[in-house]
């Protein structure tokens, strides 16, 4: 496949040092072509940008003029498939950038690690498309990538939606409306009486629960924990399978 991805930070050695980044990464995707474009303000990126031109941006959220956030707004109201990957050296802002539908964010300076983690993901979701469900908060509908999602917590009347921006979105729909949504994508489980975890965003079970990636720990019900436990071991060897390791 072609891909053409798009940087735009006013700061020169960051787009560099992305750029770099991204090559590397791209240059061990023995069937995949890649095209960079590189810019240093959104003024300067916009006059180019048209929908379905690129298939990824990394936006810079602090930069002069207009920032990161009403850029990605502009670009969201013309292409609602391109992947948004904000870069940010703090994440006061996720919350802010979260009705654009970001991709994912990336503190600087990040890893070659974390940067191949969500070009890998992207590559994914170029090639199978991203499943997403609607969410009601308050009195707005919020579009959630079911991919961006580690948990739902019922909480009293509302569910939390524990994100992986760690940030937490409050839905005012019943648990059993949310869960239902999300128990029809094959990566969640049920694992106790109003939670349902990712099972993608597992780090490994434990004595005391579900051990998540972002740190958390969701118990498993007592009655029924071997075959929640099979359930989330079928799950992997499926991946395993479909990767054809």
């Amino acid at each position: 496949m072609n891909f053409t991805i798009a940087i735009v930070d006013d700061r020169k050695e960051d787009r560099d040092r992305l750029e770099a980044g991204i090559k590397n990464f791209f240059s061990m995707q023995f069937n995949d072509k890649i095209s960079i474009e590189t810019f240093s303000s959104a003024e300067a990126f916009l006059p180019v940008f048209r929908p379905d031109k690129y298939q990824m941006v990394f936006l810079d959220i602090v930069m002069y003029e207009m920032n990161g956030i009403e850029l990605a707004k502009r670009l969201r109201a013309d292409d609602a498939h391109l992947l948004i990957v904000f870069q940010t050296t703090s994440r006061e802002y996720a919350f802010d950038a979260f009705p654009v539908h970001p991709f994912d964010y990336l503190m600087k300076p990040c890893t070659s690690e974390e940067l191949e983690s969500v070009l890998t993901e992207a590559l994914r979701v170029i090639r199978t498309g991203d499943p997403e469900i609607k969410v009601l908060a308050a009195r707005d509908t919020f579009v959630v990538p079911l991919r961006s999602i580690i948990a739902a917590v019922s909480r009293g009347h509302n569910v939390d939606l524990l994100l992986t921006n760690n940030q937490t979105l409050t839905s005012t729909e019943t648990f059993k409306s949310i869960s239902g949504k999300l128990q029809e994508d094959p990566r969640f489980l049920l694992i106790n009486r109003g939670v349902v975890i990712n099972m993608d965003q597992v780090l490994s079970p434990t004595p005391e629960g579900m051990k998540m990636k972002d740190g958390t720990i969701h118990p498993i019900k007592v009655n029924g924990r071997a075959a929640i436990l099979s359930k989330f071991s079928q799950y992997m060897i499926s991946r395993v399978d479909k990767r054809g390791l």
